[in-house]
């Protein structure tokens, strides 16, 4: 699941991120822009996915696309930035990524 929530901040992305990954089984990246120079991105990888892709890897990759950077563990991360319009190519990138 690669998702962009819109115009919400880092706690809604967090409280949706939550959400999904009780319920699905794999890698989840989503981003949100609250503000016009503020942007969330974070992501979550299913502990059977994490040899083959951690989360801490996509948001090192993709923050800098928006501006910021980020990181964490194999099995979440988070990031944020300051350039609300490139939260898609972000997105688009974490696609590649995962495959």
């Amino acid at each position: 699941i690669v998702e962009n929530l819109g115009p919400v901040g880092g706690d809604v992305v967090l409280s949706v991120l939550e959400h999904l990954k009780a319920q699905f089984k794999g890698v989840i990246v989503l981003g949100g822009a609250a503000a016009a120079d503020s942007v969330a991105i974070m992501a979550n990888v299913s502990p059977e996915f994490v040899s083959r892709i951690q989360a801490g890897k996509i948001i090192q990759t993709i923050a800098p696309i928006v501006g910021g950077k980020g990181g964490g563990k194999p099995d979440f991360a988070r990031g944020g930035g300051k350039d609300v319009s490139k939260v898609d190519e972000a997105l688009a990138e974490a696609r590649k990524l995962v495959g």
